[in-house]
Parts: C-alpha cells; sequence; structure tokens
C-alpha cells in the first residue's frame, strides 16, 4: 500500500531549536545610509550560526507561555499532480492514508522503542494508528494479539 508524507510538518513549539542567522551586512539607519562597522566580538555579526533556544523559550516563558503549548506548522513538500492518491490508483495499490512529518517517528524506529508510546502528544499517532488499523484489517489472515 501507499501511505501519503504529508507536507505539513509539525512539532510542539517547545521540542523546536531557535537559530540566530549570521548578517551579512548591518546598514545603521543614518540620513546618508552609511554601513555600521561590524563589531568584532559579536559571533552573529561574523558569519556564526548562533542557537537561541533557551533566549526565546525564556522570552515565551516571560510574555506569552500560551505558545509554549503550541504546534508549529510548515509545508515542506509543495503539493503536484495527484500526489501519492493518484499514484496508489495508477499503480492499482491500496492507499492507506496520510502521516504527518514527525522526526520522533524515526528516532523511535532507530532506538527501537514504541512511537506511540514514547510520544503520546504527536499528531501523527492518530492517523499511524489508523493506518495500521487499516493493514491489520486487510490481512488475510486472523491476527491474534499477545496481551
Amino acid at each position: 500500500g501507499i501511505v501519503e508524507n504529508m507536507a505539513g510538518l509539525q512539532m510542539k513549539v517547545e521540542d523546536l531549536k531557535f537559530l540566530r542567522v549570521p548578517i551579512k551586512e548591518i546598514e545603521m539607519a543614518t540620513d546618508d545610509n552609511e554601513s555600521m562597522e561590524q563589531d568584532e566580538n559579536d559571533n552573529s555579526k561574523k558569519g556564526a550560526t548562533v542557537d537561541c533556544t533557551q533566549e526565546v523559550f525564556d522570552i515565551l516563558r516571560a510574555k506569552c507561555p500560551e505558545v509554549l503549548n503550541m504546534v508549529a506548522s510548515a509545508d515542506v513538500f509543495p503539493p503536484s499532480g495527484g500526489g501519492p492518491r493518484e499514484m496508489a490508483q495508477r499503480f492499482n495499490a491500496p492507499y492507506l492514508g496520510a502521516l504527518p512529518l514527525d522526526p520522533n517517528l524515526l528516532k523511535s524506529c532507530e532506538d527501537g522503542i514504541s512511537f506511540v508510546d514514547s510520544y503520546v502528544d504527536s499528531p501523527a499517532i492518530r492517523p499511524l494508528n489508523d493506518i495500521v488499523d487499516r493493514i491489520v484489517q486487510d490481512l488475510p489472515v486472523d491476527v491474534e494479539w499477545e496481551d
């Protein structure tokens, strides 16, 4: 069967990492718009990427802690054509569903741990369980689960 890897990467804000990217050119807002000299001791101005995760979390905790309970989403793959549903039709294979991207799913596989038990708040759990249920339902044999 075919499983669609949903374009939307979803992660809890508290699981994100925040980076300050290098500033290539800094200009001071002056009358003649002259470029400001770069401070040699400031790594963010010299091309180094600086991890500012703790700084961002400190500000969020102080100013708007409710953001830490939200989920951030980004479209990773732009939609094109008919996608996985069309591919399933073309190859006469069952379309099993759409699974949101979650880096913890790969981590669980690599670590040999249960994703469903370890990341109970992941938005990917319900779709993953639905896909597994559909596979088990479509199996031509009776399956007995051990308790």
